[in-house]
């Protein structure tokens, strides 16, 4: 995958389809207070376990928001802007967690799921949005492959596999960007008697 990010340009947020800007106006302890707020959709995200590589498989891609972090911090990175995520996405075609879920698996992974284990469904954020992510698990093996995945429309997807015997050292390498939901979703893999898989 080409990391090389070229022509970045900052322009004024509006609301769209897959944000809404607003502010909120409130009293709280006698004190008139204004808050800022993003709505935006709730979204699933999946651990996948690939039994016959004893490995986790994880998506690799750009994401605008941490090369502009990293740029303004003048935080180093061997892969500016590049996240290492669960197979993940929003929900915004009016189907459940579930079924998400699975489309998601298929599209950006090409591999097709179907029996996935419900981990727990919680608040993503609560600064400037607040909205539920769905986590899920599945064991996934080459029988389950339909296609390359890496996405649909414009997306630019890299596969990667990470060991199981390397997984909790590479949740802890900062130098690999991961949100804490990766994390997670590691330690409830070896702490719910998944060591044998």
């Amino acid at each position: 995958m080409d990391t090389n990010i070229t022509n970045f340009k900052i322009t004024s947020l509006k609301s769209d389809k897959f944000i809404k800007l607003f502010s909120v106006e409130f009293t709280q302890n006698g004190v008139n207070r204004t808050w800022d707020c993003i709505d935006i959709h709730d979204s699933v995200s999946v651990l996948l376990y690939h039994k016959s590589k004893n490995a986790f498989l994880l998506v690799k891609q750009f994401r605008p928001p941490l090369w502009h972090y990293q740029m303004k911090n003048g935080i180093k990175s061997d892969e500016p802007g590049f996240s290492y995520e669960l197979c993940s996405g929003i929900m915004d075609k009016g189907i459940d967690a579930k079924q998400t879920a699975i489309e998601e698996v298929e599209e950006e992974t090409g591999f097709r799921v179907s029996n996935l284990q419900h981990i727990i469904t919680t608040y993503a954020s609560f600064g400037v949005s607040s909205n539920k992510q769905s986590l899920f698990f599945a064991f996934i093996d080459d029988d389950m492959k339909v296609s390359n995945g890496g996405g649909i429309d414009d997306e630019s997807i890299e596969l990667v596999y990470i060991e199981k015997n390397k997984a909790m050292s590479f949740a802890y390498d900062e130098s690999k960007a991961k949100a804490a939901s990766l994390i997670f979703a590691f330690m409830w893999f070896f702490e719910n008697n998944m060591k044998s898989a």
